[in-house]
Order: C-alpha cells, then structure tokens, then sequence
C-alpha cells in the first residue's frame, strides 16, 4: 500500500532516523531559513558521495522509502538524490553495500542505459 507523504516531513523522518543526516539539516535550515527539500536532499546525495559515515544507512533508507510514499517522494528522491548522481562509479560508490535496486534502476533510466 503507497502511503502519501510531503517531502517536508519525508525529509524530517529522514534526519530523525540518521543523527548525521540530523546535523546536515539543521545546519541547512539555518541557512535557508527552512527546509527547501530538494535542495537538501542534494546536500544529502554529496554527503553519501563523500563518504559520510552514514552513507549506507542513508541509501537504504532512501531505497526502503522510494516507491512506498507516493508521487511527491518519489519525485523527491529522483530528482534530487539520483539525478545527482553523475557517473556510474558514484552510483557504484554510493550503492555499495547497500541493496539498492530501485535507486539503481532509477538512475539507468535517467541515463539512458
């Protein structure tokens, strides 16, 4: 069953589950004054691609959450967290270790490939 959620509060169950990922939105809200999804969730994408210590937990969370919160989310997390994933070896780096089908395919559809 696909339950609806707005990425505002996706983006806050996102840093309640992942203390770093915490940290990254406060500090993104001070800066905006607010939360401007998309823009963090960009924020998030070049935590994983540097390496973030959570980086695992954050795809996976990513991965659990793609098709099961409705159009609004999922749009979310393509947009903002996959199609910011340039090259196959971040999406390589990114996704290793971490089951993450659904992202994976996402980002060969974008690609083309």
């Amino acid at each position: 069953m696909i339950m609806n959620m707005s990425s505002c509060v996706f983006c806050e169950k996102l840093a309640d589950q992942i203390p770093e990922v915490r940290e990254i939105l406060h500090v993104h809200q001070k800066a905006f004054d607010g939360l401007l999804p998309n823009v963090f969730l960009g924020e998030i994408t070049r935590y994983v691609l540097s390496g973030g210590l959570a980086r695992r937990r954050v795809v996976e969370f990513l991965e659990k959450n793609f098709y099961c919160l409705g159009d609004e989310v999922e749009n979310l997390i393509a947009v903002s967290f996959v199609e910011n994933i340039e090259t196959v070896q971040e999406l390589n780096f990114a996704t290793s270790g971490v089951d993450a089908t659904g992202l994976t395919k996402e980002w060969h559809k974008q690609k083309g490939q």
